[in-house]
Order: structure tokens, then sequence, then C-alpha cells
């Protein structure tokens, strides 16, 4: 997962959170009806928190006060907990609303802010001069734009600039930003003052090259191609029926850019030609501009155009250095937009250093896409349980070497996807959890000898996962997980157990000597034009799992199944057959090296065992397993509601 790390992830400042209904955080309710906008009261309220300064970072001075500053208020719901519940009740079988999918429009009119809230809040950032788009995710998110002496005139906050310790410039806010108190019950964030941390990708990247012809693609070493994966995890079936996924779209994640000529280098390869557009957000962004996000962009768009070949792949892609704002907002587009059907993700970060603001806005949002019909699926993380180990510059130590999580995988209207290493090839394949040590390409963790560590490491890769402390257990995986932990983690009540990650895995190695990873093709910015390739990560996993959604999309009326979550957890106790259990290994970050990082796991009856090992059923290294996709997708079209699920107009 990690070796190119940006790994950090959105605002600083930890909050426990609570799901209401069957999952989602709990807020206060809008007002469901807003009178006519008056002018702005005196009394001002915070919003927010300052972020905390990473360690080793320095003040460089205040932000030139003509720069343009790009920043999105986002918008309370009238009605946060009825979204919630509607959410969990499109998604879950057996209910009698399952399936039954709302535009774009209906939910705006349903569960965004009243017209009036909109109104007021746009007409007091033009009284301060500042610019205002359109609304975004459902008219949750509300654009805006000014030069940084107006955004600190409005908000009465101080913008500086920050030097980060590995050389990086930021901007910073000083002071909370704050409102008029009339328009703060209608605002739940202000975001886009702060770019200290931002999200990386969960992809690994491998030294071993092959030559650059279509043909030597399948003799790169240590590597499956599309067709040993489609083999492996039953996708011919599928083909078989002609369903390459023709009348789906997949969007993209992204916060970099990719090069045309390599995507038709790669589809020239398979014989194939994927309709693959950008959709620019906040500006979009460019290969220059990227680093090394370039390998996760192109990554992904190869791994979906091999593995669903006629699929319409949409690119969102936003600036990195826009932080929490590009978040937000390419998420808020793509279920403003809903062009998709499938929607996959392999960025994020450590689930403590995500703002409580931007994880409530992001929840929203996620609830949107499943009220819409899109399955929402992002990559569970390459650092094993350790989950904030890539941040260790960047949080208090004992947060680094603690057990956590990855936000926005442990979100509940997510599919969480983590990874798997394929020990011996097959229909289905042997797998195990994915726990490699791939000299010199795994994230050199700064340990120091202390509490039985290593003093000097030299890197690991594992499939992150484990348990939440923001988000309480949903239904649909409390019904067939038995808790591991009590609810105290994540604040939930007795008998209530937290979100566990992930749901699902499939191979995620890198390829070196003894493991096989994906190969993939490119040349331009950090590929250095080395053109063929082998890569490893949950990130490579997790568009496998959105192509393998794509076939499944086909094959249904609508072309849409919803959030995946609770129907993969209710076939699993239904029909074994859907999936290859994953009962060996696990995802401790050191277990690798022979040592255990963390001893306080119950496995086989026996106490002091690494965490978390795979086990029969579900697990925290490797969730209910990989897809064997011809039973699953039986199995999901089988799915049923009270009566024949929709698309309501």
């Amino acid at each position: 997962m990690l070796k190119r790390r940006t790994w950090p992830a959105y605002t600083a400042s930890l909050a426990v959170a609570t799901l209401i209904g069957g999952a989602g955080l709990a807020g206060a309710s809008a007002a469901s009806a807003v009178s006519q906008a008056a002018p702005a009261p005196a009394v001002m309220t915070p919003i927010g928190t300052v972020p905390g300064i990473p360690p080793g970072a320095r003040i460089s001075g205040p932000e030139a006060r003509s720069a343009t500053l790009h920043i999105t208020v986002a918008l309370r719901p009238s009605d946060p907990r009825g979204l919630s519940r509607l959410a969990a009740g499109v998604s879950t079988p057996g209910s009698a609303t399952f399936r039954h999918f709302l535009r774009p429009r209906r939910i705006q009119a349903r569960f965004g802010p009243a017209p009036g809230a909109v109104a007021a809040v746009r007409a007091w950032l033009r009284r301060h001069d500042l610019a205002t788009g359109a609304t975004l995710g459902d008219g949750l998110l509300l654009p805006a734009s000014g030069p940084v002496a107006r955004v600190e005139a409005a908000f009465r906050t101080a913008i500086d600039r920050v030097r980060l310790a590995d050389g990086r410039t930021a901007l910073l806010n000083r002071r909370p930003p704050e409102m008029p108190a009339g328009l703060r019950r209608w605002v739940s964030a202000v975001i886009g003052l702060s770019t200290v941390h931002l999200p990386g990708s969960s992809l690994a990247r491998g030294s071993v090259l092959g030559p650059r012809a279509c043909r030597a693609a399948r003799r790169t070493r240590h590597v499956y191609t599309a067709a040993w994966l489609a083999h492996a995890y039953r996708f011919n079936p599928l083909y078989r029926r002609r369903d390459f996924g023709q009348h789906v779209t997949v969007a993209l994640f992204e916060l970099a850019d990719y090069a045309n000529r390599d995507i038709r280098a790669y589809s020239r390869c398979y014989h194939v030609h994927p309709p693959v557009r950008r959709v620019r957000v906040d500006g979009g962004t460019s290969v220059r501009a990227s680093g090394t996000g370039t390998l996760e962009v192109t990554a992904d768009i190869e791994v979906v155009a091999a593995m669903a070949p006629r699929a319409r792949i949409l690119v969102y892609q936003a600036p990195l250095s826009g932080g929490d704002q590009s978040i937000v907002d390419t998420y808020g587009a793509i279920a403003q937009q809903d062009r998709a059907q499938v929607v996959s993700s392999s960025w994020g970060g450590c689930e403590p250093l995500a703002g409580a603001a931007v994880v409530r806005v992001e929840a929203q949002l996620f609830q949107e896409m499943a009220l819409q019909g899109q399955s929402m699926m992002a990559a569970a993380g390459d650092s094993g349980s350790e989950g904030c180990l890539p941040d260790v510059k960047e949080v208090p130590a004992r947060v680094a070497y603690s057990l956590q999580v990855g936000n926005p995988a442990s979100q509940p209207f997510v599919t969480a996807v983590g990874g798997t290493t394929i020990t011996r090839y097959g229909s289905p394949p042997v797998q195990s959890a994915w726990n490699q040590t791939p000299a010199g390409m795994g994230f050199p963790a700064p340990f120091n000898g202390r509490h039985g560590r290593p003093r000097k490491y030299p890197g690991n890769l594992a499939g992150s996962g484990g348990i939440s402390q923001m988000w309480w257990m949903p239904s649909w995986q409390a019904r067939y997980v038995r808790a591991h932990t009590s609810g105290a983690r994540c604040g939930a009540p007795r008998g209530t157990g937290c979100r566990e990650v992930p749901d699902v895995s499939a191979l995620a190695a890198i390829g070196t000597r003894g493991a096989r990873g994906y190969v993939i093709y490119g040349t331009a910015g950090a590929f250095r034009r080395k053109g063929w390739l082998t890569v490893g990560g949950t990130s490579l996993a997790t568009p496998l799992w959105a192509a393998l959604t794509a076939l499944a999309d086909e094959q249904i009326t609508t072309h849409r199944l919803g959030l995946l979550s609770p129907s993969l957890y209710r076939i699993a106790r239904q029909d074994p057959r859907a999936f290859t259990d994953v009962r060996t290994g696990n995802n401790d970050y050191l277990a690798a090296y022979g040592r255990h990082s963390h001893h306080a796991c119950r496995s086989g009856g026996r106490r002091r065992q690494p965490c978390y090992p795979a086990s029969r059923g579900y697990d925290m290294a490797t969730g209910l397993g990989s897809p064997r996709a011809g039973y699953l997708v039986t199995a999901l079209l089988r799915e049923r509601a009270g009566r024949p699920g929709s698309r309501r107009p």
C-alpha cells in the first residue's frame, strides 16, 4: 500500500461520532423551513476548530492577501436522521424500500437544506465580495472563492503559510472561522481554510520492469495479468454471458492526473477500448502536479478497463493540494451529477486525523449515493492494523503505533476492500491475509527499539483492518459478525459493537520473489518512462471489486445495485459459495518480521495473538473474503425487497 505516502488524511482533531438508524453520524436537524434572508446579525459564532500543526512544521508568515482562496461551505441536511434511515432502507434486502432509489433532485427536495438557507448563506458570502458557485452534493455543498483578505474578513480568521517537515508548503487558519449566529444553524463546516493534512493513496510500486510490448506484459516477472485474475476470481462465467459492463459507468475518485497515451497503450495490449473521460473538479489537476499520484490514477483506470472492458470510466479529479475541499467537492460532484452506478476510491487516511466536520459531510454524501443507487467502495489501506503508521510524523506516537483504521473505508455506507496474497493459484485461489516485506518498498516506520519493537525495520505492506472509533456497527454487519469488542471504542451503547473493517478483500500483493501482483503500464510523470511494471495495494483490489460490481449492474434492469455491503453480509450467511474464505495470516504490521507489534487479540482460544488474524468467516484482516464472481453476481440479482425494486423518477 504505501511506498509513495502522502498518506496523511483530513483535518486534525479526533472526534467520536454516533450512528443513527442503520448507520450514520448523528447531527442536529436543520430547520425545515427558513424565513426570508435577513441582514447578517452582529453576533458571530465559531465553526469547528483550529487544525493542529504537525511536528517539524514552521509558520512562514501570512498568506498573500491578494491570493485567491477557494473554499466550500457545507450545509446541514434538513432531516439527517431521515436521510440515514432511508439510505439504510434502500440498501437492506428485505426492506420495503430495498433498491427503490431516488434521483438527486428528489433527494435534494426531501433532505437538502431549505432553499431559504442556501439563499441566506449565499447572500452573506456575496456581501463580503466572495463569489459563489452552483451547489454540489445534492445541495449540501456551496463553493465560494475570493481574495484571502476578504475570506479572512468574512470568517474573522487569519490564514498563514506553513512549511512542513517534508518541504511542502501549506495553508493553515490560525483561528476558528466564525459566521453570524443566525446562519450557524444551517452550516456544518467551512472547508478549505487549511491544507496541512492531505490524503494519500493505497498503492505500492515495484521495481520489477518488463519490455514495453504487449506480448511481453505477460512475461513481466511476478505478476498476474487480467486473464489470470479473471480465472482466479471467476469472472469468466460472466464474460461468457457477453457481460462486459457495457451499460454501466464507473466513477474513479482521484487527486491526480494520467497520460492519455498510457491508457491507449494499455488498452491496445488487452484489445479493449473503454471510454475514459476526465471530469475536472475545482479546476482539476495535471500530471506535472500529481507527483506519484499518477501511478495511482493510471492503475485504477487500467484495472477497471481490463476487468470490465466495456464499462464507461469517468475520472473525477481534483488537485491534491486542495486537501479537504478537494475531497468533499469531488465526492459532492459524483453524487450531484449521478452519472456513475459504481464509485471507487483508492485514497484515504488515518481515521483519527479525520476532522469530525469533514467526516460528517462525507457521511451524508455517501448516504446520498446509497439513496441514488450508487455503489461506493474504498481501499482499506496498506499499513495493517496500525492504520496511522504512515502519519507517524503528524500524530502522537501513542496514536501512530496503536490499532487504527482508515477513513473513508470505515464509513458505514462504504464497502471497504482489504487485501490478500495468492499463495497457490487456482480457481478459486488459495490466499492468506496480505502481509508482505518487499525489500525497500514498504513504509519504514521509524521504530526506536522500545516496547519490543525493532530499532530498524526494512518496511512492510499489509492490508489494513480493525475497529472504528468513530462509527457504530451498522445493522447489516451486526447480523453477521459477532462483535470483537464492546462499543466503548466508538461510544456505542451496551450491546452494540463498533464498525469493523474491511468488508471484503482481493489480491493486493506486490510482485516479488514468492508473490505475484498486478501489472500496469505507464510512462508519464512518476513512471519515468518505465513502461510495464508490477504494483500492489488495496488500491488495486478496490477497482477490481468496482469492475465486478459493474458486471453485476449490467445484469439488472435498472443497472444499479446501490450499497453492496448489506447484501454481501446476507449472501455470505446464506450462500458461502459466493466468497472464498481466507483463514491464514494476519495484518499485524510487524508479523512478517517475525515479531508482533500488538498482542491484544485472541484467536483459536489462544491469547496474545497478533492483531488481527484471518479466521473462519468474517475477520478484520480480510473481511468476508474474496469474490467468486459468477456465484456472487447470481446471488446479488436474487436479493429481494418487500416488492420489486425500481428507480424512482
